[in-house]
């Protein structure tokens, strides 16, 4: 059991098993408040939670360093099953396309919960199920849909209009009246021109004079936020 739980560090364990792992009292915290199933958890002597219909195995803290991806890790970590990856057929979508690194990706997981998009990983994404970007959405993983996609037109499901986020010459951030499916890229390379060219429309956030660019996850944030036209509203 310990054995197979480590091998959910690795993406190659998480696909063959469909599994992933969740590590420490809030990360399991938030998946329980969510009712998100855990399968079974791993805690330590003394622990009295209640961890519904999980299977509940006491360990050593010994067990819980072999099986935790962290240096410092705490009880309990638990082994929960990946959800179905589904795009959903209506609403605004934040898509990952080509961020590879986990906390970026995790930041704009929990950035799509915050403003009611659901999320998707892209080609080259990070896997959004990776203990470290689990640990960057801080419970936002529990909160919103997470889906997959290889080409820019299983985005267009329910006539999105899909929005490519470039660094300088798009447009201003406003949104027409259709959902829309908003593509961040990388922060080394941003988006592939075949796919900036793919998008309906290129947006831009207004900087400084003598500002390059923005951290991908900070990007995204920031472009969601306006889209979603909590910017116009008033204080009221």
């Amino acid at each position: 059991m310990v054995a197979a739980a480590r091998q959910l560090h690795r993406r190659r364990g998480r696909v063959e098993s469909g599994k992933f792992l969740l590590e420490g009292p809030h990360a399991v915290g938030d998946a329980l408040i969510a009712g998100f199933p855990l399968e079974t958890v791993f805690t330590l002597e003394g622990d009295v939670a209640d961890y519904g219909e999980a299977r509940v195995v006491t360990v050593t803290h010994q067990v819980v360093a072999r099986i935790a991806t962290t240096t410092t890790p705490q009880a309990p970590i638990a082994v929960a099953v990946i959800p179905e990856s589904v795009i959903p057929k209506s609403g605004d979508l934040l898509v990952a396309w080509g961020v590879g690194d986990p906390g970026n990706v995790g930041t704009l997981i929990r950035t799509a919960a915050a403003f009611g998009f659901g999320f998707v990983c892209g080609p080259g994404t990070a896997d959004p199920w990776s203990p470290k970007v689990v640990r960057a959405a801080a419970g936002a993983s529990f909160r919103t849909a997470i889906g997959s996609a290889e080409t820019i037109e299983e985005l267009r499901a329910g006539g999105r209009r899909v929005l490519a986020a470039v660094a300088s010459g798009g447009d201003l951030p406003v949104r027409g009246p259709e959902a829309i499916a908003l593509l961040v890229g990388s922060e080394a390379h941003g988006l592939a021109d075949d796919v900036v060219e793919a998008a309906d429309l290129r947006v831009t956030i207004p900087m400084v004079a003598g500002s390059e660019s923005l951290n991908a996850a900070v990007a995204g944030s920031i472009l969601a936020y306006a889209l979603r036209g909590y910017a116009n509203r008033s204080r009221a």
